[in-house]
């Protein structure tokens, strides 16, 4: 697929989290379509799902993942679908049709090139795939403070200069 001039707008479908620069919440009316884009992308996903605990999904994307997120009771961080990363979030902009950011988003440090996306995607499926489960595993979070430390460990501490937007 390509990006379509007239197509949906990443922000339809995305928006930034809270949390981080680096994590995008992904809108609930578009989260089965995610979910469904990212298993057929023929990676490894790792789950958690026991009696009485939060039910945890992730998939290892590019140099993030895209996790999904089913809780009980009072959560901290709530029920959802979320990517991190701005490579992964292009690249499913670009498997979904949608268009993305025209420019690079706060902590993004350059606008990468489609295909170069694709080809990290191709080396990323020939990885072991233990080694990508552990890398799901890292994204798997309950609380703000779990997701920040899975960022940490994806793209390192974050500039103190660029706060995170709201959105």
């Amino acid at each position: 697929m390509t990006s379509s001039e007239q197509g949906r707008v990443w922000s339809q479908v995305f928006r930034r989290s809270r949390i981080s620069p680096h994590v995008f919440v992904v809108a609930g009316a578009a989260a089965d379509q995610v979910n469904q884009v990212v298993a057929g992308l023929g990676l490894p996903r790792a789950t958690s799902n026991s009696l009485f605990d939060n039910a945890h999904w992730a998939t290892p994307l590019l140099d993030g993942a895209v996790t999904r997120l089913l809780t009980y009771g009072l959560p901290t961080l709530p029920s959802g679908t979320r990517v991190y990363g701005h490579r992964p979030l292009r690249l499913l902009c670009h498997l979904m049709d949608l268009r993305p950011p025209t420019r690079a988003l706060t902590g993004e440090r350059h606008v990468p090139d489609i295909d170069q996306l694709l080809a990290h995607l191709d080396q990323q499926r020939q990885a072991e795939p233990e080694v990508l489960l552990v890398r799901a595993r890292t994204a798997m979070a309950n609380d703000a403070q779990e997701v920040l430390a899975a960022v940490r460990v994806f793209f390192g501490d974050e500039d103190e200069r660029e706060p995170a937007r709201c959105g």
